[in-house]
């Protein structure tokens, strides 16, 4: 659902006083040949056509510089989505903090554009550059620390690594069933999954967070240092505000859930009332409780519904609630309920653990009131028109512990929604991109008078018109005046950032 280092060694936190002092410094250092010039700053003016200049002096014991002659070149170059792909003329495969840092002062000082990229699986590609890209995949250390229930993972730890890694010591993190997702992007933007009812989203755990400046200084951000950088850091998106190299996160104990989940091949008369039945139920369900709803293409015209879920409460609860639902449905059926351990539950959800590489255009909208009937008759009527196999809508259930925590705590503005529709459309085939796109269009833009407007930023959509409010809402300001303090020249873009 919705991607380094990790020793105990000590790092450097800078005030926001001493930044300005030392960027002359800073850019002599790396080429001390050329003069600073702080117009160079004002725009990319390196175009992907141009070649680039002399790499920096990074051994490979810190970074893997890779160009397309490589032979290692096309061992990276694999991402989640197709469709967004791009070559870049170089792969910064960074290995340490300097690393990271020794790259954006170079890219800073030749003003050249640059994408970061760590699990790679941006809906929109903006992990992706035809320029160069700093690749934090090989910093994909994780300790964890008993004693204080923590785990500190680097950028390009991905959530199945790191759900294997907290399993053994018998802890849980509250994140997305996708295992080959990285945790840093999924962290950024919030981080829902089958436990967000009962332990808040992935960024709710998220206790720091290093990241590596736009003057390549590292930044130390929590709740007592550069705190406005941590709440942005939660909610805001990755990309915006500097390169992560590190995060550590609040772990839990957790040795048994409960599974359930329950099939339906339905008319769609019959499946509006079990989606209608679902979304008054589940953001309302005890908090011990998340549920999603798939919703998708049958046989012979009719919609599949899955409802799917976990509980870390009783057996007797869970059935009683579930009872619940199907009484306010068509069917009488009982749904499946398997106690199951936190790992056994990631690979029950999981799609598979290799790195998936496919076509693919997504979209969302918050529900801050419940689908009308006509609205739910929109969606299965899209449903029906979409293609099959390669379509699923999933509505996700927010409330419980996601609600707990006010709109403005955190950059997740979304707090008091009653959840998430994810819209998914995937293909095989390049030569059906154009088509595939405009059957998305189509259902995503009949279901506006039905919705609020808004949007999650984990599931990006460069279609989107109003696309600020939609991600963040009133926290807009606050992110917009954030990024203008820890980035004023905004060295860290892509078409959707802060």
């Amino acid at each position: 659902m919705d991607a380094g280092k990790s020793g105990p060694e000590a790092v450097i936190s800078v005030g926001r006083k001493s930044r300005g002092a030392t960027r002359r410094e800073c850019l002599k250092a790396l080429v001390k040949t050329v003069v600073f010039a702080p117009t160079l700053l004002s725009s990319w003016k390196v175009a992907a056509n141009v070649a680039l200049p002399a790499l920096p002096d990074l051994s490979e014991a810190e970074a893997l510089l890779l160009i397309p002659t490589d032979k290692r070149f096309a061992r990276y170059e694999a991402g989640y989505n197709r469709r967004t792909l791009l070559r870049p003329k170089m792969r910064a495969l960074c290995k340490t903090e300097r690393a990271v840092s020794t790259m954006v002062r170079w890219l800073r000082f030749h003003d050249i554009p640059f994408a970061l990229r760590s699990g790679g699986h941006c809906l929109e590609g903006f992990s992706e550059s035809d320029s160069v890209v700093i690749d934090t995949r090989l910093m994909n250390a994780i300790e964890i620390d008993t004693a204080n229930r923590t785990v500190t993972v680097g950028p390009g730890v991905s959530l199945g690594s790191l759900y294997i890694a907290i399993s053994e010591r018998g802890y849980a993190l509250s994140a997305g069933s996708c295992p080959t997702v990285g945790v840093t992007g999924h962290a950024l933007g919030g981080g829902y999954g089958y436990l967000s009812r009962q332990f808040g989203l992935l960024c709710d755990g998220l206790e720091s967070i290093e990241i590596i400046d736009a003057e390549g200084q590292l930044l130390v951000a929590d709740s007592a240092q550069n705190a406005d950088l941590f709440w942005a850091s939660r909610g805001g998106g990755g990309g915006c505000f500097g390169a992560v190299t590190r995060l550590r996160f609040r772990l839990f104990p957790l040795s048994k859930v409960l599974v359930f989940g329950k099939q339906w091949s339905l008319s769609p008369a019959h499946a509006l009332i079990i989606v209608k039945s679902w979304q008054a139920w589940a953001p309302n369900a005890p908090d011990a409780i998340t549920s999603t709803l798939t919703i998708s293409l049958g046989e012979k015209g009719r919609i599949r519904l899955e409802c799917a879920g976990q509980s870390v409460g009783s057996e007797e609860q869970l059935r009683s609630e579930l009872r619940g639902l199907l009484e306010l449905g068509p069917a009488q059926e009982t749904f499946k309920v398997k106690p199951m351990s936190f790992l056994q539950a990631v690979e029950h959800f999981s799609e598979g653990w290799r790195y998936r590489s496919i076509y693919a255009k997504g979209k969302s909208d918050i529900l801050l009131v419940p689908l009308s009937d006509d609205g739910i008759s929109v969606l299965l009527e899209g449903v029906e028109n979409m293609p099959k196999n390669d379509y699923t809508t999933i509505l996700y259930a927010y409330g419980g512990a996601i609600a707990r925590i006010s709109p403005q705590e955190t950059a997740f503005t979304h707090r008091n929604a009653l959840g998430c529709i994810q819209y998914d459309l995937t293909w095989d085939e390049r030569e059906k991109t154009p088509t595939r796109l405009l059957h998305m269009r189509r259902l995503y833009e009949s279901m506006r008078p039905y919705v609020s407007g808004g949007a999650y930023v984990n599931y990006c959509d460069k279609e989107i018109q109003r696309w600020r409010d939609a991600y963040w809402g009133r926290n807009l300001p606050r992110l917009e005046a954030i990024k203008s303090q820890f980035d004023p020249d905004n060295v860290f873009r892509h078409a959707q950032s802060i």
